[in-house]
């Protein structure tokens, strides 16, 4: 026992600060390959592309704006809901292993706040009708609402947008590929 009657093997404040800091890459810039890092953190928040570029560029050593480009460009990396149903910056491998985990919390999450405005609605209908949708083209979140309120009438649009976003794990399209932030069913 230590003079504070604290076990020797409990870390101290600083030390689990420190610790923290460098798990997450935030004492010093790493060496590492943007899907290395992105790997390594289990994602980024990635809700503007300022955030996410910001992020990476904090913690890599001569960050490549263009390599992430290309990345999600080539969906080796992509920008979707998950965790606490914000869009964060994944590899696709991630993607595919954390969407399945998080699924239902979004869905709780989503039904708290819209229930009664999506009561009675087919969700598999809903979703067929968002994935034909996004298929055809990427389409902006809510040009994909609007879409959907015409398909379902007398239905609110950003309810139904909320929905398909938690029912359909949609990918936003690269910059490059779009104007503005579109989506994409992955």
């Amino acid at each position: 026992m230590m003079g504070n009657d604290v076990p020797a093997s409990v870390l101290g404040r600083r030390v689990l600060n420190r610790a923290t800091l460098a798990r997450q890459m935030l004492l010093q810039r790493a060496e590492l390959s943007v899907s290395e890092a992105v790997a390594a953190l289990v994602g980024l928040q990635a809700q503007t592309t300022h955030s996410w570029y910001v992020g990476l560029w904090t913690r890599l050593e001569g960050l490549e704006p263009e390599a992430v480009g290309k990345q999600l460009e080539e969906r080796r990396l992509v920008r979707l809901a998950l965790m606490r149903s914000t869009i964060h910056l994944v590899t696709a491998e991630d993607c595919l292993a954390l969407r399945p985990v998080v699924q239902p919390v979004i869905e709780r999450s989503v039904r708290g706040q819209f229930g009664r405005r999506l009561e009675g609605l087919d969700r598999e209908e809903v979703a067929a009708a968002a994935r034909a949708l996004v298929e055809e083209q990427p389409r902006t979140f809510s040009e994909l609402a609007r879409l959907l309120e015409e398909r379902f009438p007398g239905r609110d649009a950003f309810a139904l947008g909320q929905a398909v976003r938690a029912w359909v794990p949609l990918v936003q399209v690269p910059p490059s590929v779009r104007r503005p932030a579109r989506h994409h069913y992955l």
